[in-house]
């Protein structure tokens, strides 16, 4: 019984080895798994004239995924649901019809849960994210976030790309955003997502790019989405043994004195775009620093 036990586990383990080779190269697991339940979503408005919440709700389906298991137990290629709640904490009356306005349109990518507590289904947001333009999105959802890795000579594997609902990770060189109608703010915002710890998410296709060390994977897409974050503001003061730390608590470090951190003590302490407390990084405070750089790395927590 033990040996058919084993022999059943090495199959299913060839099985998933083989099935991520066919997916594409570099394919390598997820560092983490989301919760059960928690999925990302697409969705689009229940034109359907009859009395709600039988008609008038939503379709959602699951991104890179054929079928999914519906609230009523049914497993198909989208869902129905009667009614959603959003579950985002800290949104502004603003943010919410903004939500709502992108349902409406199909400009939203989801990360939430079917219930069925309710009649006909309940979609739970968690999280959400606007499409950048009106632009159909095409290709496969992928999260894309700097790894950290930087080369001499090009491509080089500089970004994850986790593919959502996938729970696997892509090693990818470079990601191209011009195919998409936007302007240069939103841009901007998609480039410091992507080097953050969230990421850029985005539907695109998987390209080859090339340079001088050979040739590696990139991405294009066809569509990038930016998170709805909270707009509860933190409450910033410096901390630290010295001043030297931007911080909503306290934080305990060593006491030793650096020149540079008489800097911070006329700098402005706040609550930065990403939602994070840091430095305000204004010509002052920058030409302040660069003075007092040591081997050309500047103090942590810092606004750039």
């Amino acid at each position: 019984m033990r040996k058919s036990k084993l022999i059943f586990v090495i199959l299913f383990l060839s099985s998933f080895a083989a099935h991520a080779v066919n997916d594409g190269l570099n394919v390598k697991p997820a560092p983490m798994v989301s919760p059960l339940g928690i999925t990302y979503f697409t969705i689009k408005p229940d034109f359907r004239k009859c009395v709600a919440p039988i008609c008038g709700g939503w379709f959602v389906k699951a991104v890179n995924r054929d079928v999914s298991q519906c609230p009523d137990g049914s497993v198909k290629e989208e869902c129905y649901v009667g009614a959603e709640r959003i579950n985002i904490v800290g949104l502004s009356d603003i943010q919410i019809t903004e939500i709502r306005q992108a349902m409406r349109e199909s400009r939203i990518l989801i990360q939430g849960r079917l219930a069925g507590i309710v009649d006909y289904g309940l979609l739970i947001i968690d999280n959400a994210w606007l499409s950048a333009s009106d632009q159909p999105p095409s290709g496969i959802f992928v999260n894309v976030s700097d790894n950290g890795i930087h080369c001499i000579i090009d491509p080089c594997p500089s970004y994850d790309g986790e593919i959502l609902n996938k729970y696997v990770v892509k090693s990818l060189a470079d990601y191209d955003l011009s195919e998409i109608e936007t302007d240069d703010e939103q841009l901007t915002l998609a480039r410091e997502a992507a080097n953050s710890g969230d990421g850029l998410m985005m539907a695109g296709r998987f390209i080859e790019v090339t340079g001088s060390g050979g040739s590696a994977q990139g991405i294009t897409a066809s569509q990038f989405y930016l998170k709805v974050e909270s707009t509860k503001q933190k409450m910033c003061f410096p901390t630290g043994c010295s001043g030297q730390i931007c911080a909503d608590t306290d934080v305990t470090t060593t006491c030793e004195w650096r020149p540079e951190y008489a800097c911070y003590h006329s700098a402005s302490c706040s609550t930065q775009r990403n939602g994070d407390c840091g430095w305000v990084m204004d010509d002052e405070l920058r030409r302040c620093l660069a003075s007092h750089v040591i081997g050309g790395f500047l103090q942590p927590n810092v606004a750039r």
